[in-house]
């Protein structure tokens, strides 16, 4: 059997020498002749190859660092010992574990965990086994630091078996990801000079960044820029003549916003609504007799009556045919009254006919959004209901009914 010595320091010498008088053949490395000279007069074989040891070195540094160092970051002076046969292999992966360049890569830069997970595979060459074995190594990095749990893992019984005191740790339990990562890892032993391609900022991202520094304000008028949930109208449409047909068109697309709370595509305007922006062109019917036909519409009836109950109903109907919500609990069992006997086409009559509506917009104006500053008569629940998305609230403004504390009969 044969047996190599890498150095004849202060250990490396005597193992040798001791091995000689057992009469096994002996390889001796070492870089310098003076120090091998009297195990060569007793048999051993002499190597001064320093690239041999240097390949032992390499590997050291590409196991603990993961990668190749860079010159300034090499431990010269434990390289030194280990060529000189002063420590042992074992030794010197902890002089590297221990060095500034290892803490700040697996250490400073990670939290106590995922440093642990790190350091162990690059130390025993396998990751952890599970919650039990991270939790004894973050007891000792909680008490004693970061120096500590490198000797507790190459102190361990496993490194000892595993390794000795002269095997490098190498990756055992390699998974089929592990030896992925082998050819994909920048540094790594099986780098294959993999190109790192060269992220490219879309040109339609480059394009949207500002050039100049917004102020606060700016940037406030931007985002209200567009239309936002509270259509805010301070201009009243009031229909004058049908000869005008672009003003005719005008009315109408107001008087849709104002009753569906959005414009309405060409493709939803089928022979209903067809059919009464005709009759309104041609002057068979006025403005007000065209709104209370868009109320008894299918349309309406679907977004704004089938889903509701009658409260809701009311409010919403209040809002779009008389601009504000309705005024008291009176105001809402009189309109619930109606619901109840005559529908929703009777309570539509009922808003459109009644002596307030002729009175705030007669027969040629749009209803609006009345009350719009203070001080006005109903001002907070128009205000809440103005400014509430109707598609994404179902809540009331104004219950049916007020709660009534229940009294204390103990």
């Amino acid at each position: 059997m044969k047996y190599a010595v890498i150095g004849t320091g202060l250990m490396g010498f005597p193992i040798a020498e001791k091995l000689l008088e057992n009469h096994y053949d002996v390889i001796v490395y070492n870089r310098t002749e003076s120090k091998i000279a009297p195990l060569f007069l007793n048999g051993a074989s002499i190597k001064f190859s320093e690239s041999s040891t240097q390949k032992i070195i390499t590997a050291a540094y590409r196991q603990v660092f993961g990668r190749d160092v860079y010159d300034g970051q090499r431990l010269k002076s434990a390289e030194n010992k280990l060529e000189n046969g002063d420590i042992t292999v074992r030794e010197f992966i902890r002089a590297l574990a221990k060095s500034d360049t290892f803490r700040n890569m697996y250490w400073s830069s990670l939290y106590v965990c995922k440093a642990i997970e790190y350091i162990h595979r690059r130390l025993l060459g396998r990751p952890t086994y599970g919650r039990k074995e991270i939790n004894s190594y973050f007891d000792i990095c909680a008490k004693k630091g970061f120096y500590a749990l490198v000797d507790a893992i190459i102190d361990s019984q496993e490194y000892n078996e595993a390794f000795g005191e002269d095997t490098i740790p190498y990756e055992r339990y390699l998974t089929p990801a592990g030896l992925s990562l082998r050819n994909t890892r920048v540094g790594s032993i099986g780098d294959k000079n993999l190109q790192v391609e060269k992220e490219v900022t879309p040109r339609f991202v480059e394009l949207g960044t500002p050039a100049e520094v917004r102020t606060e304000p700016d940037i406030e008028f931007r985002v209200a820029q567009g239309v936002n949930k509270r259509r805010e109208q301070s201009k009243v449409f009031k229909l004058t003549s049908t000869q005008d047909k672009q003003q005719v068109k005008l009315i109408i697309a107001a008087a849709y916003r104002q009753v569906f709370e959005r414009d309405v595509d060409p493709y939803v305007v089928k022979s209903e609504f067809s059919s009464l922006e005709s009759k309104l062109g041609n002057d068979e019917i006025n403005l007000k007799e065209f709104i209370e036909g868009l109320g008894c519409s299918q349309l309406y009836v679907k977004e704004f009556y089938t889903p509701y109950p009658n409260t809701k109903v009311i409010e919403l109907g209040t809002k779009h045919f008389l601009g504000r919500a309705p005024r008291n609990q009176v105001e809402i069992r009189k309109y619930n009254q109606i619901l109840a006997t005559l529908g929703i086409k009777g309570f539509i009559s009922a808003m459109v006919n009644s002596a307030e509506y002729i009175e705030m917009f007669g027969e040629d104006t749009v209803p609006y959004r009345r009350f719009p500053t203070l001080p006005a008569a109903n001002f907070p629940n128009t205000e809440r209901l103005y400014n509430q998305l109707t598609k994404q609230n179902d809540d009331l403004v104004i219950p049916s009914f007020e709660p009534v504390a229940i009294a204390d009969r103990s």
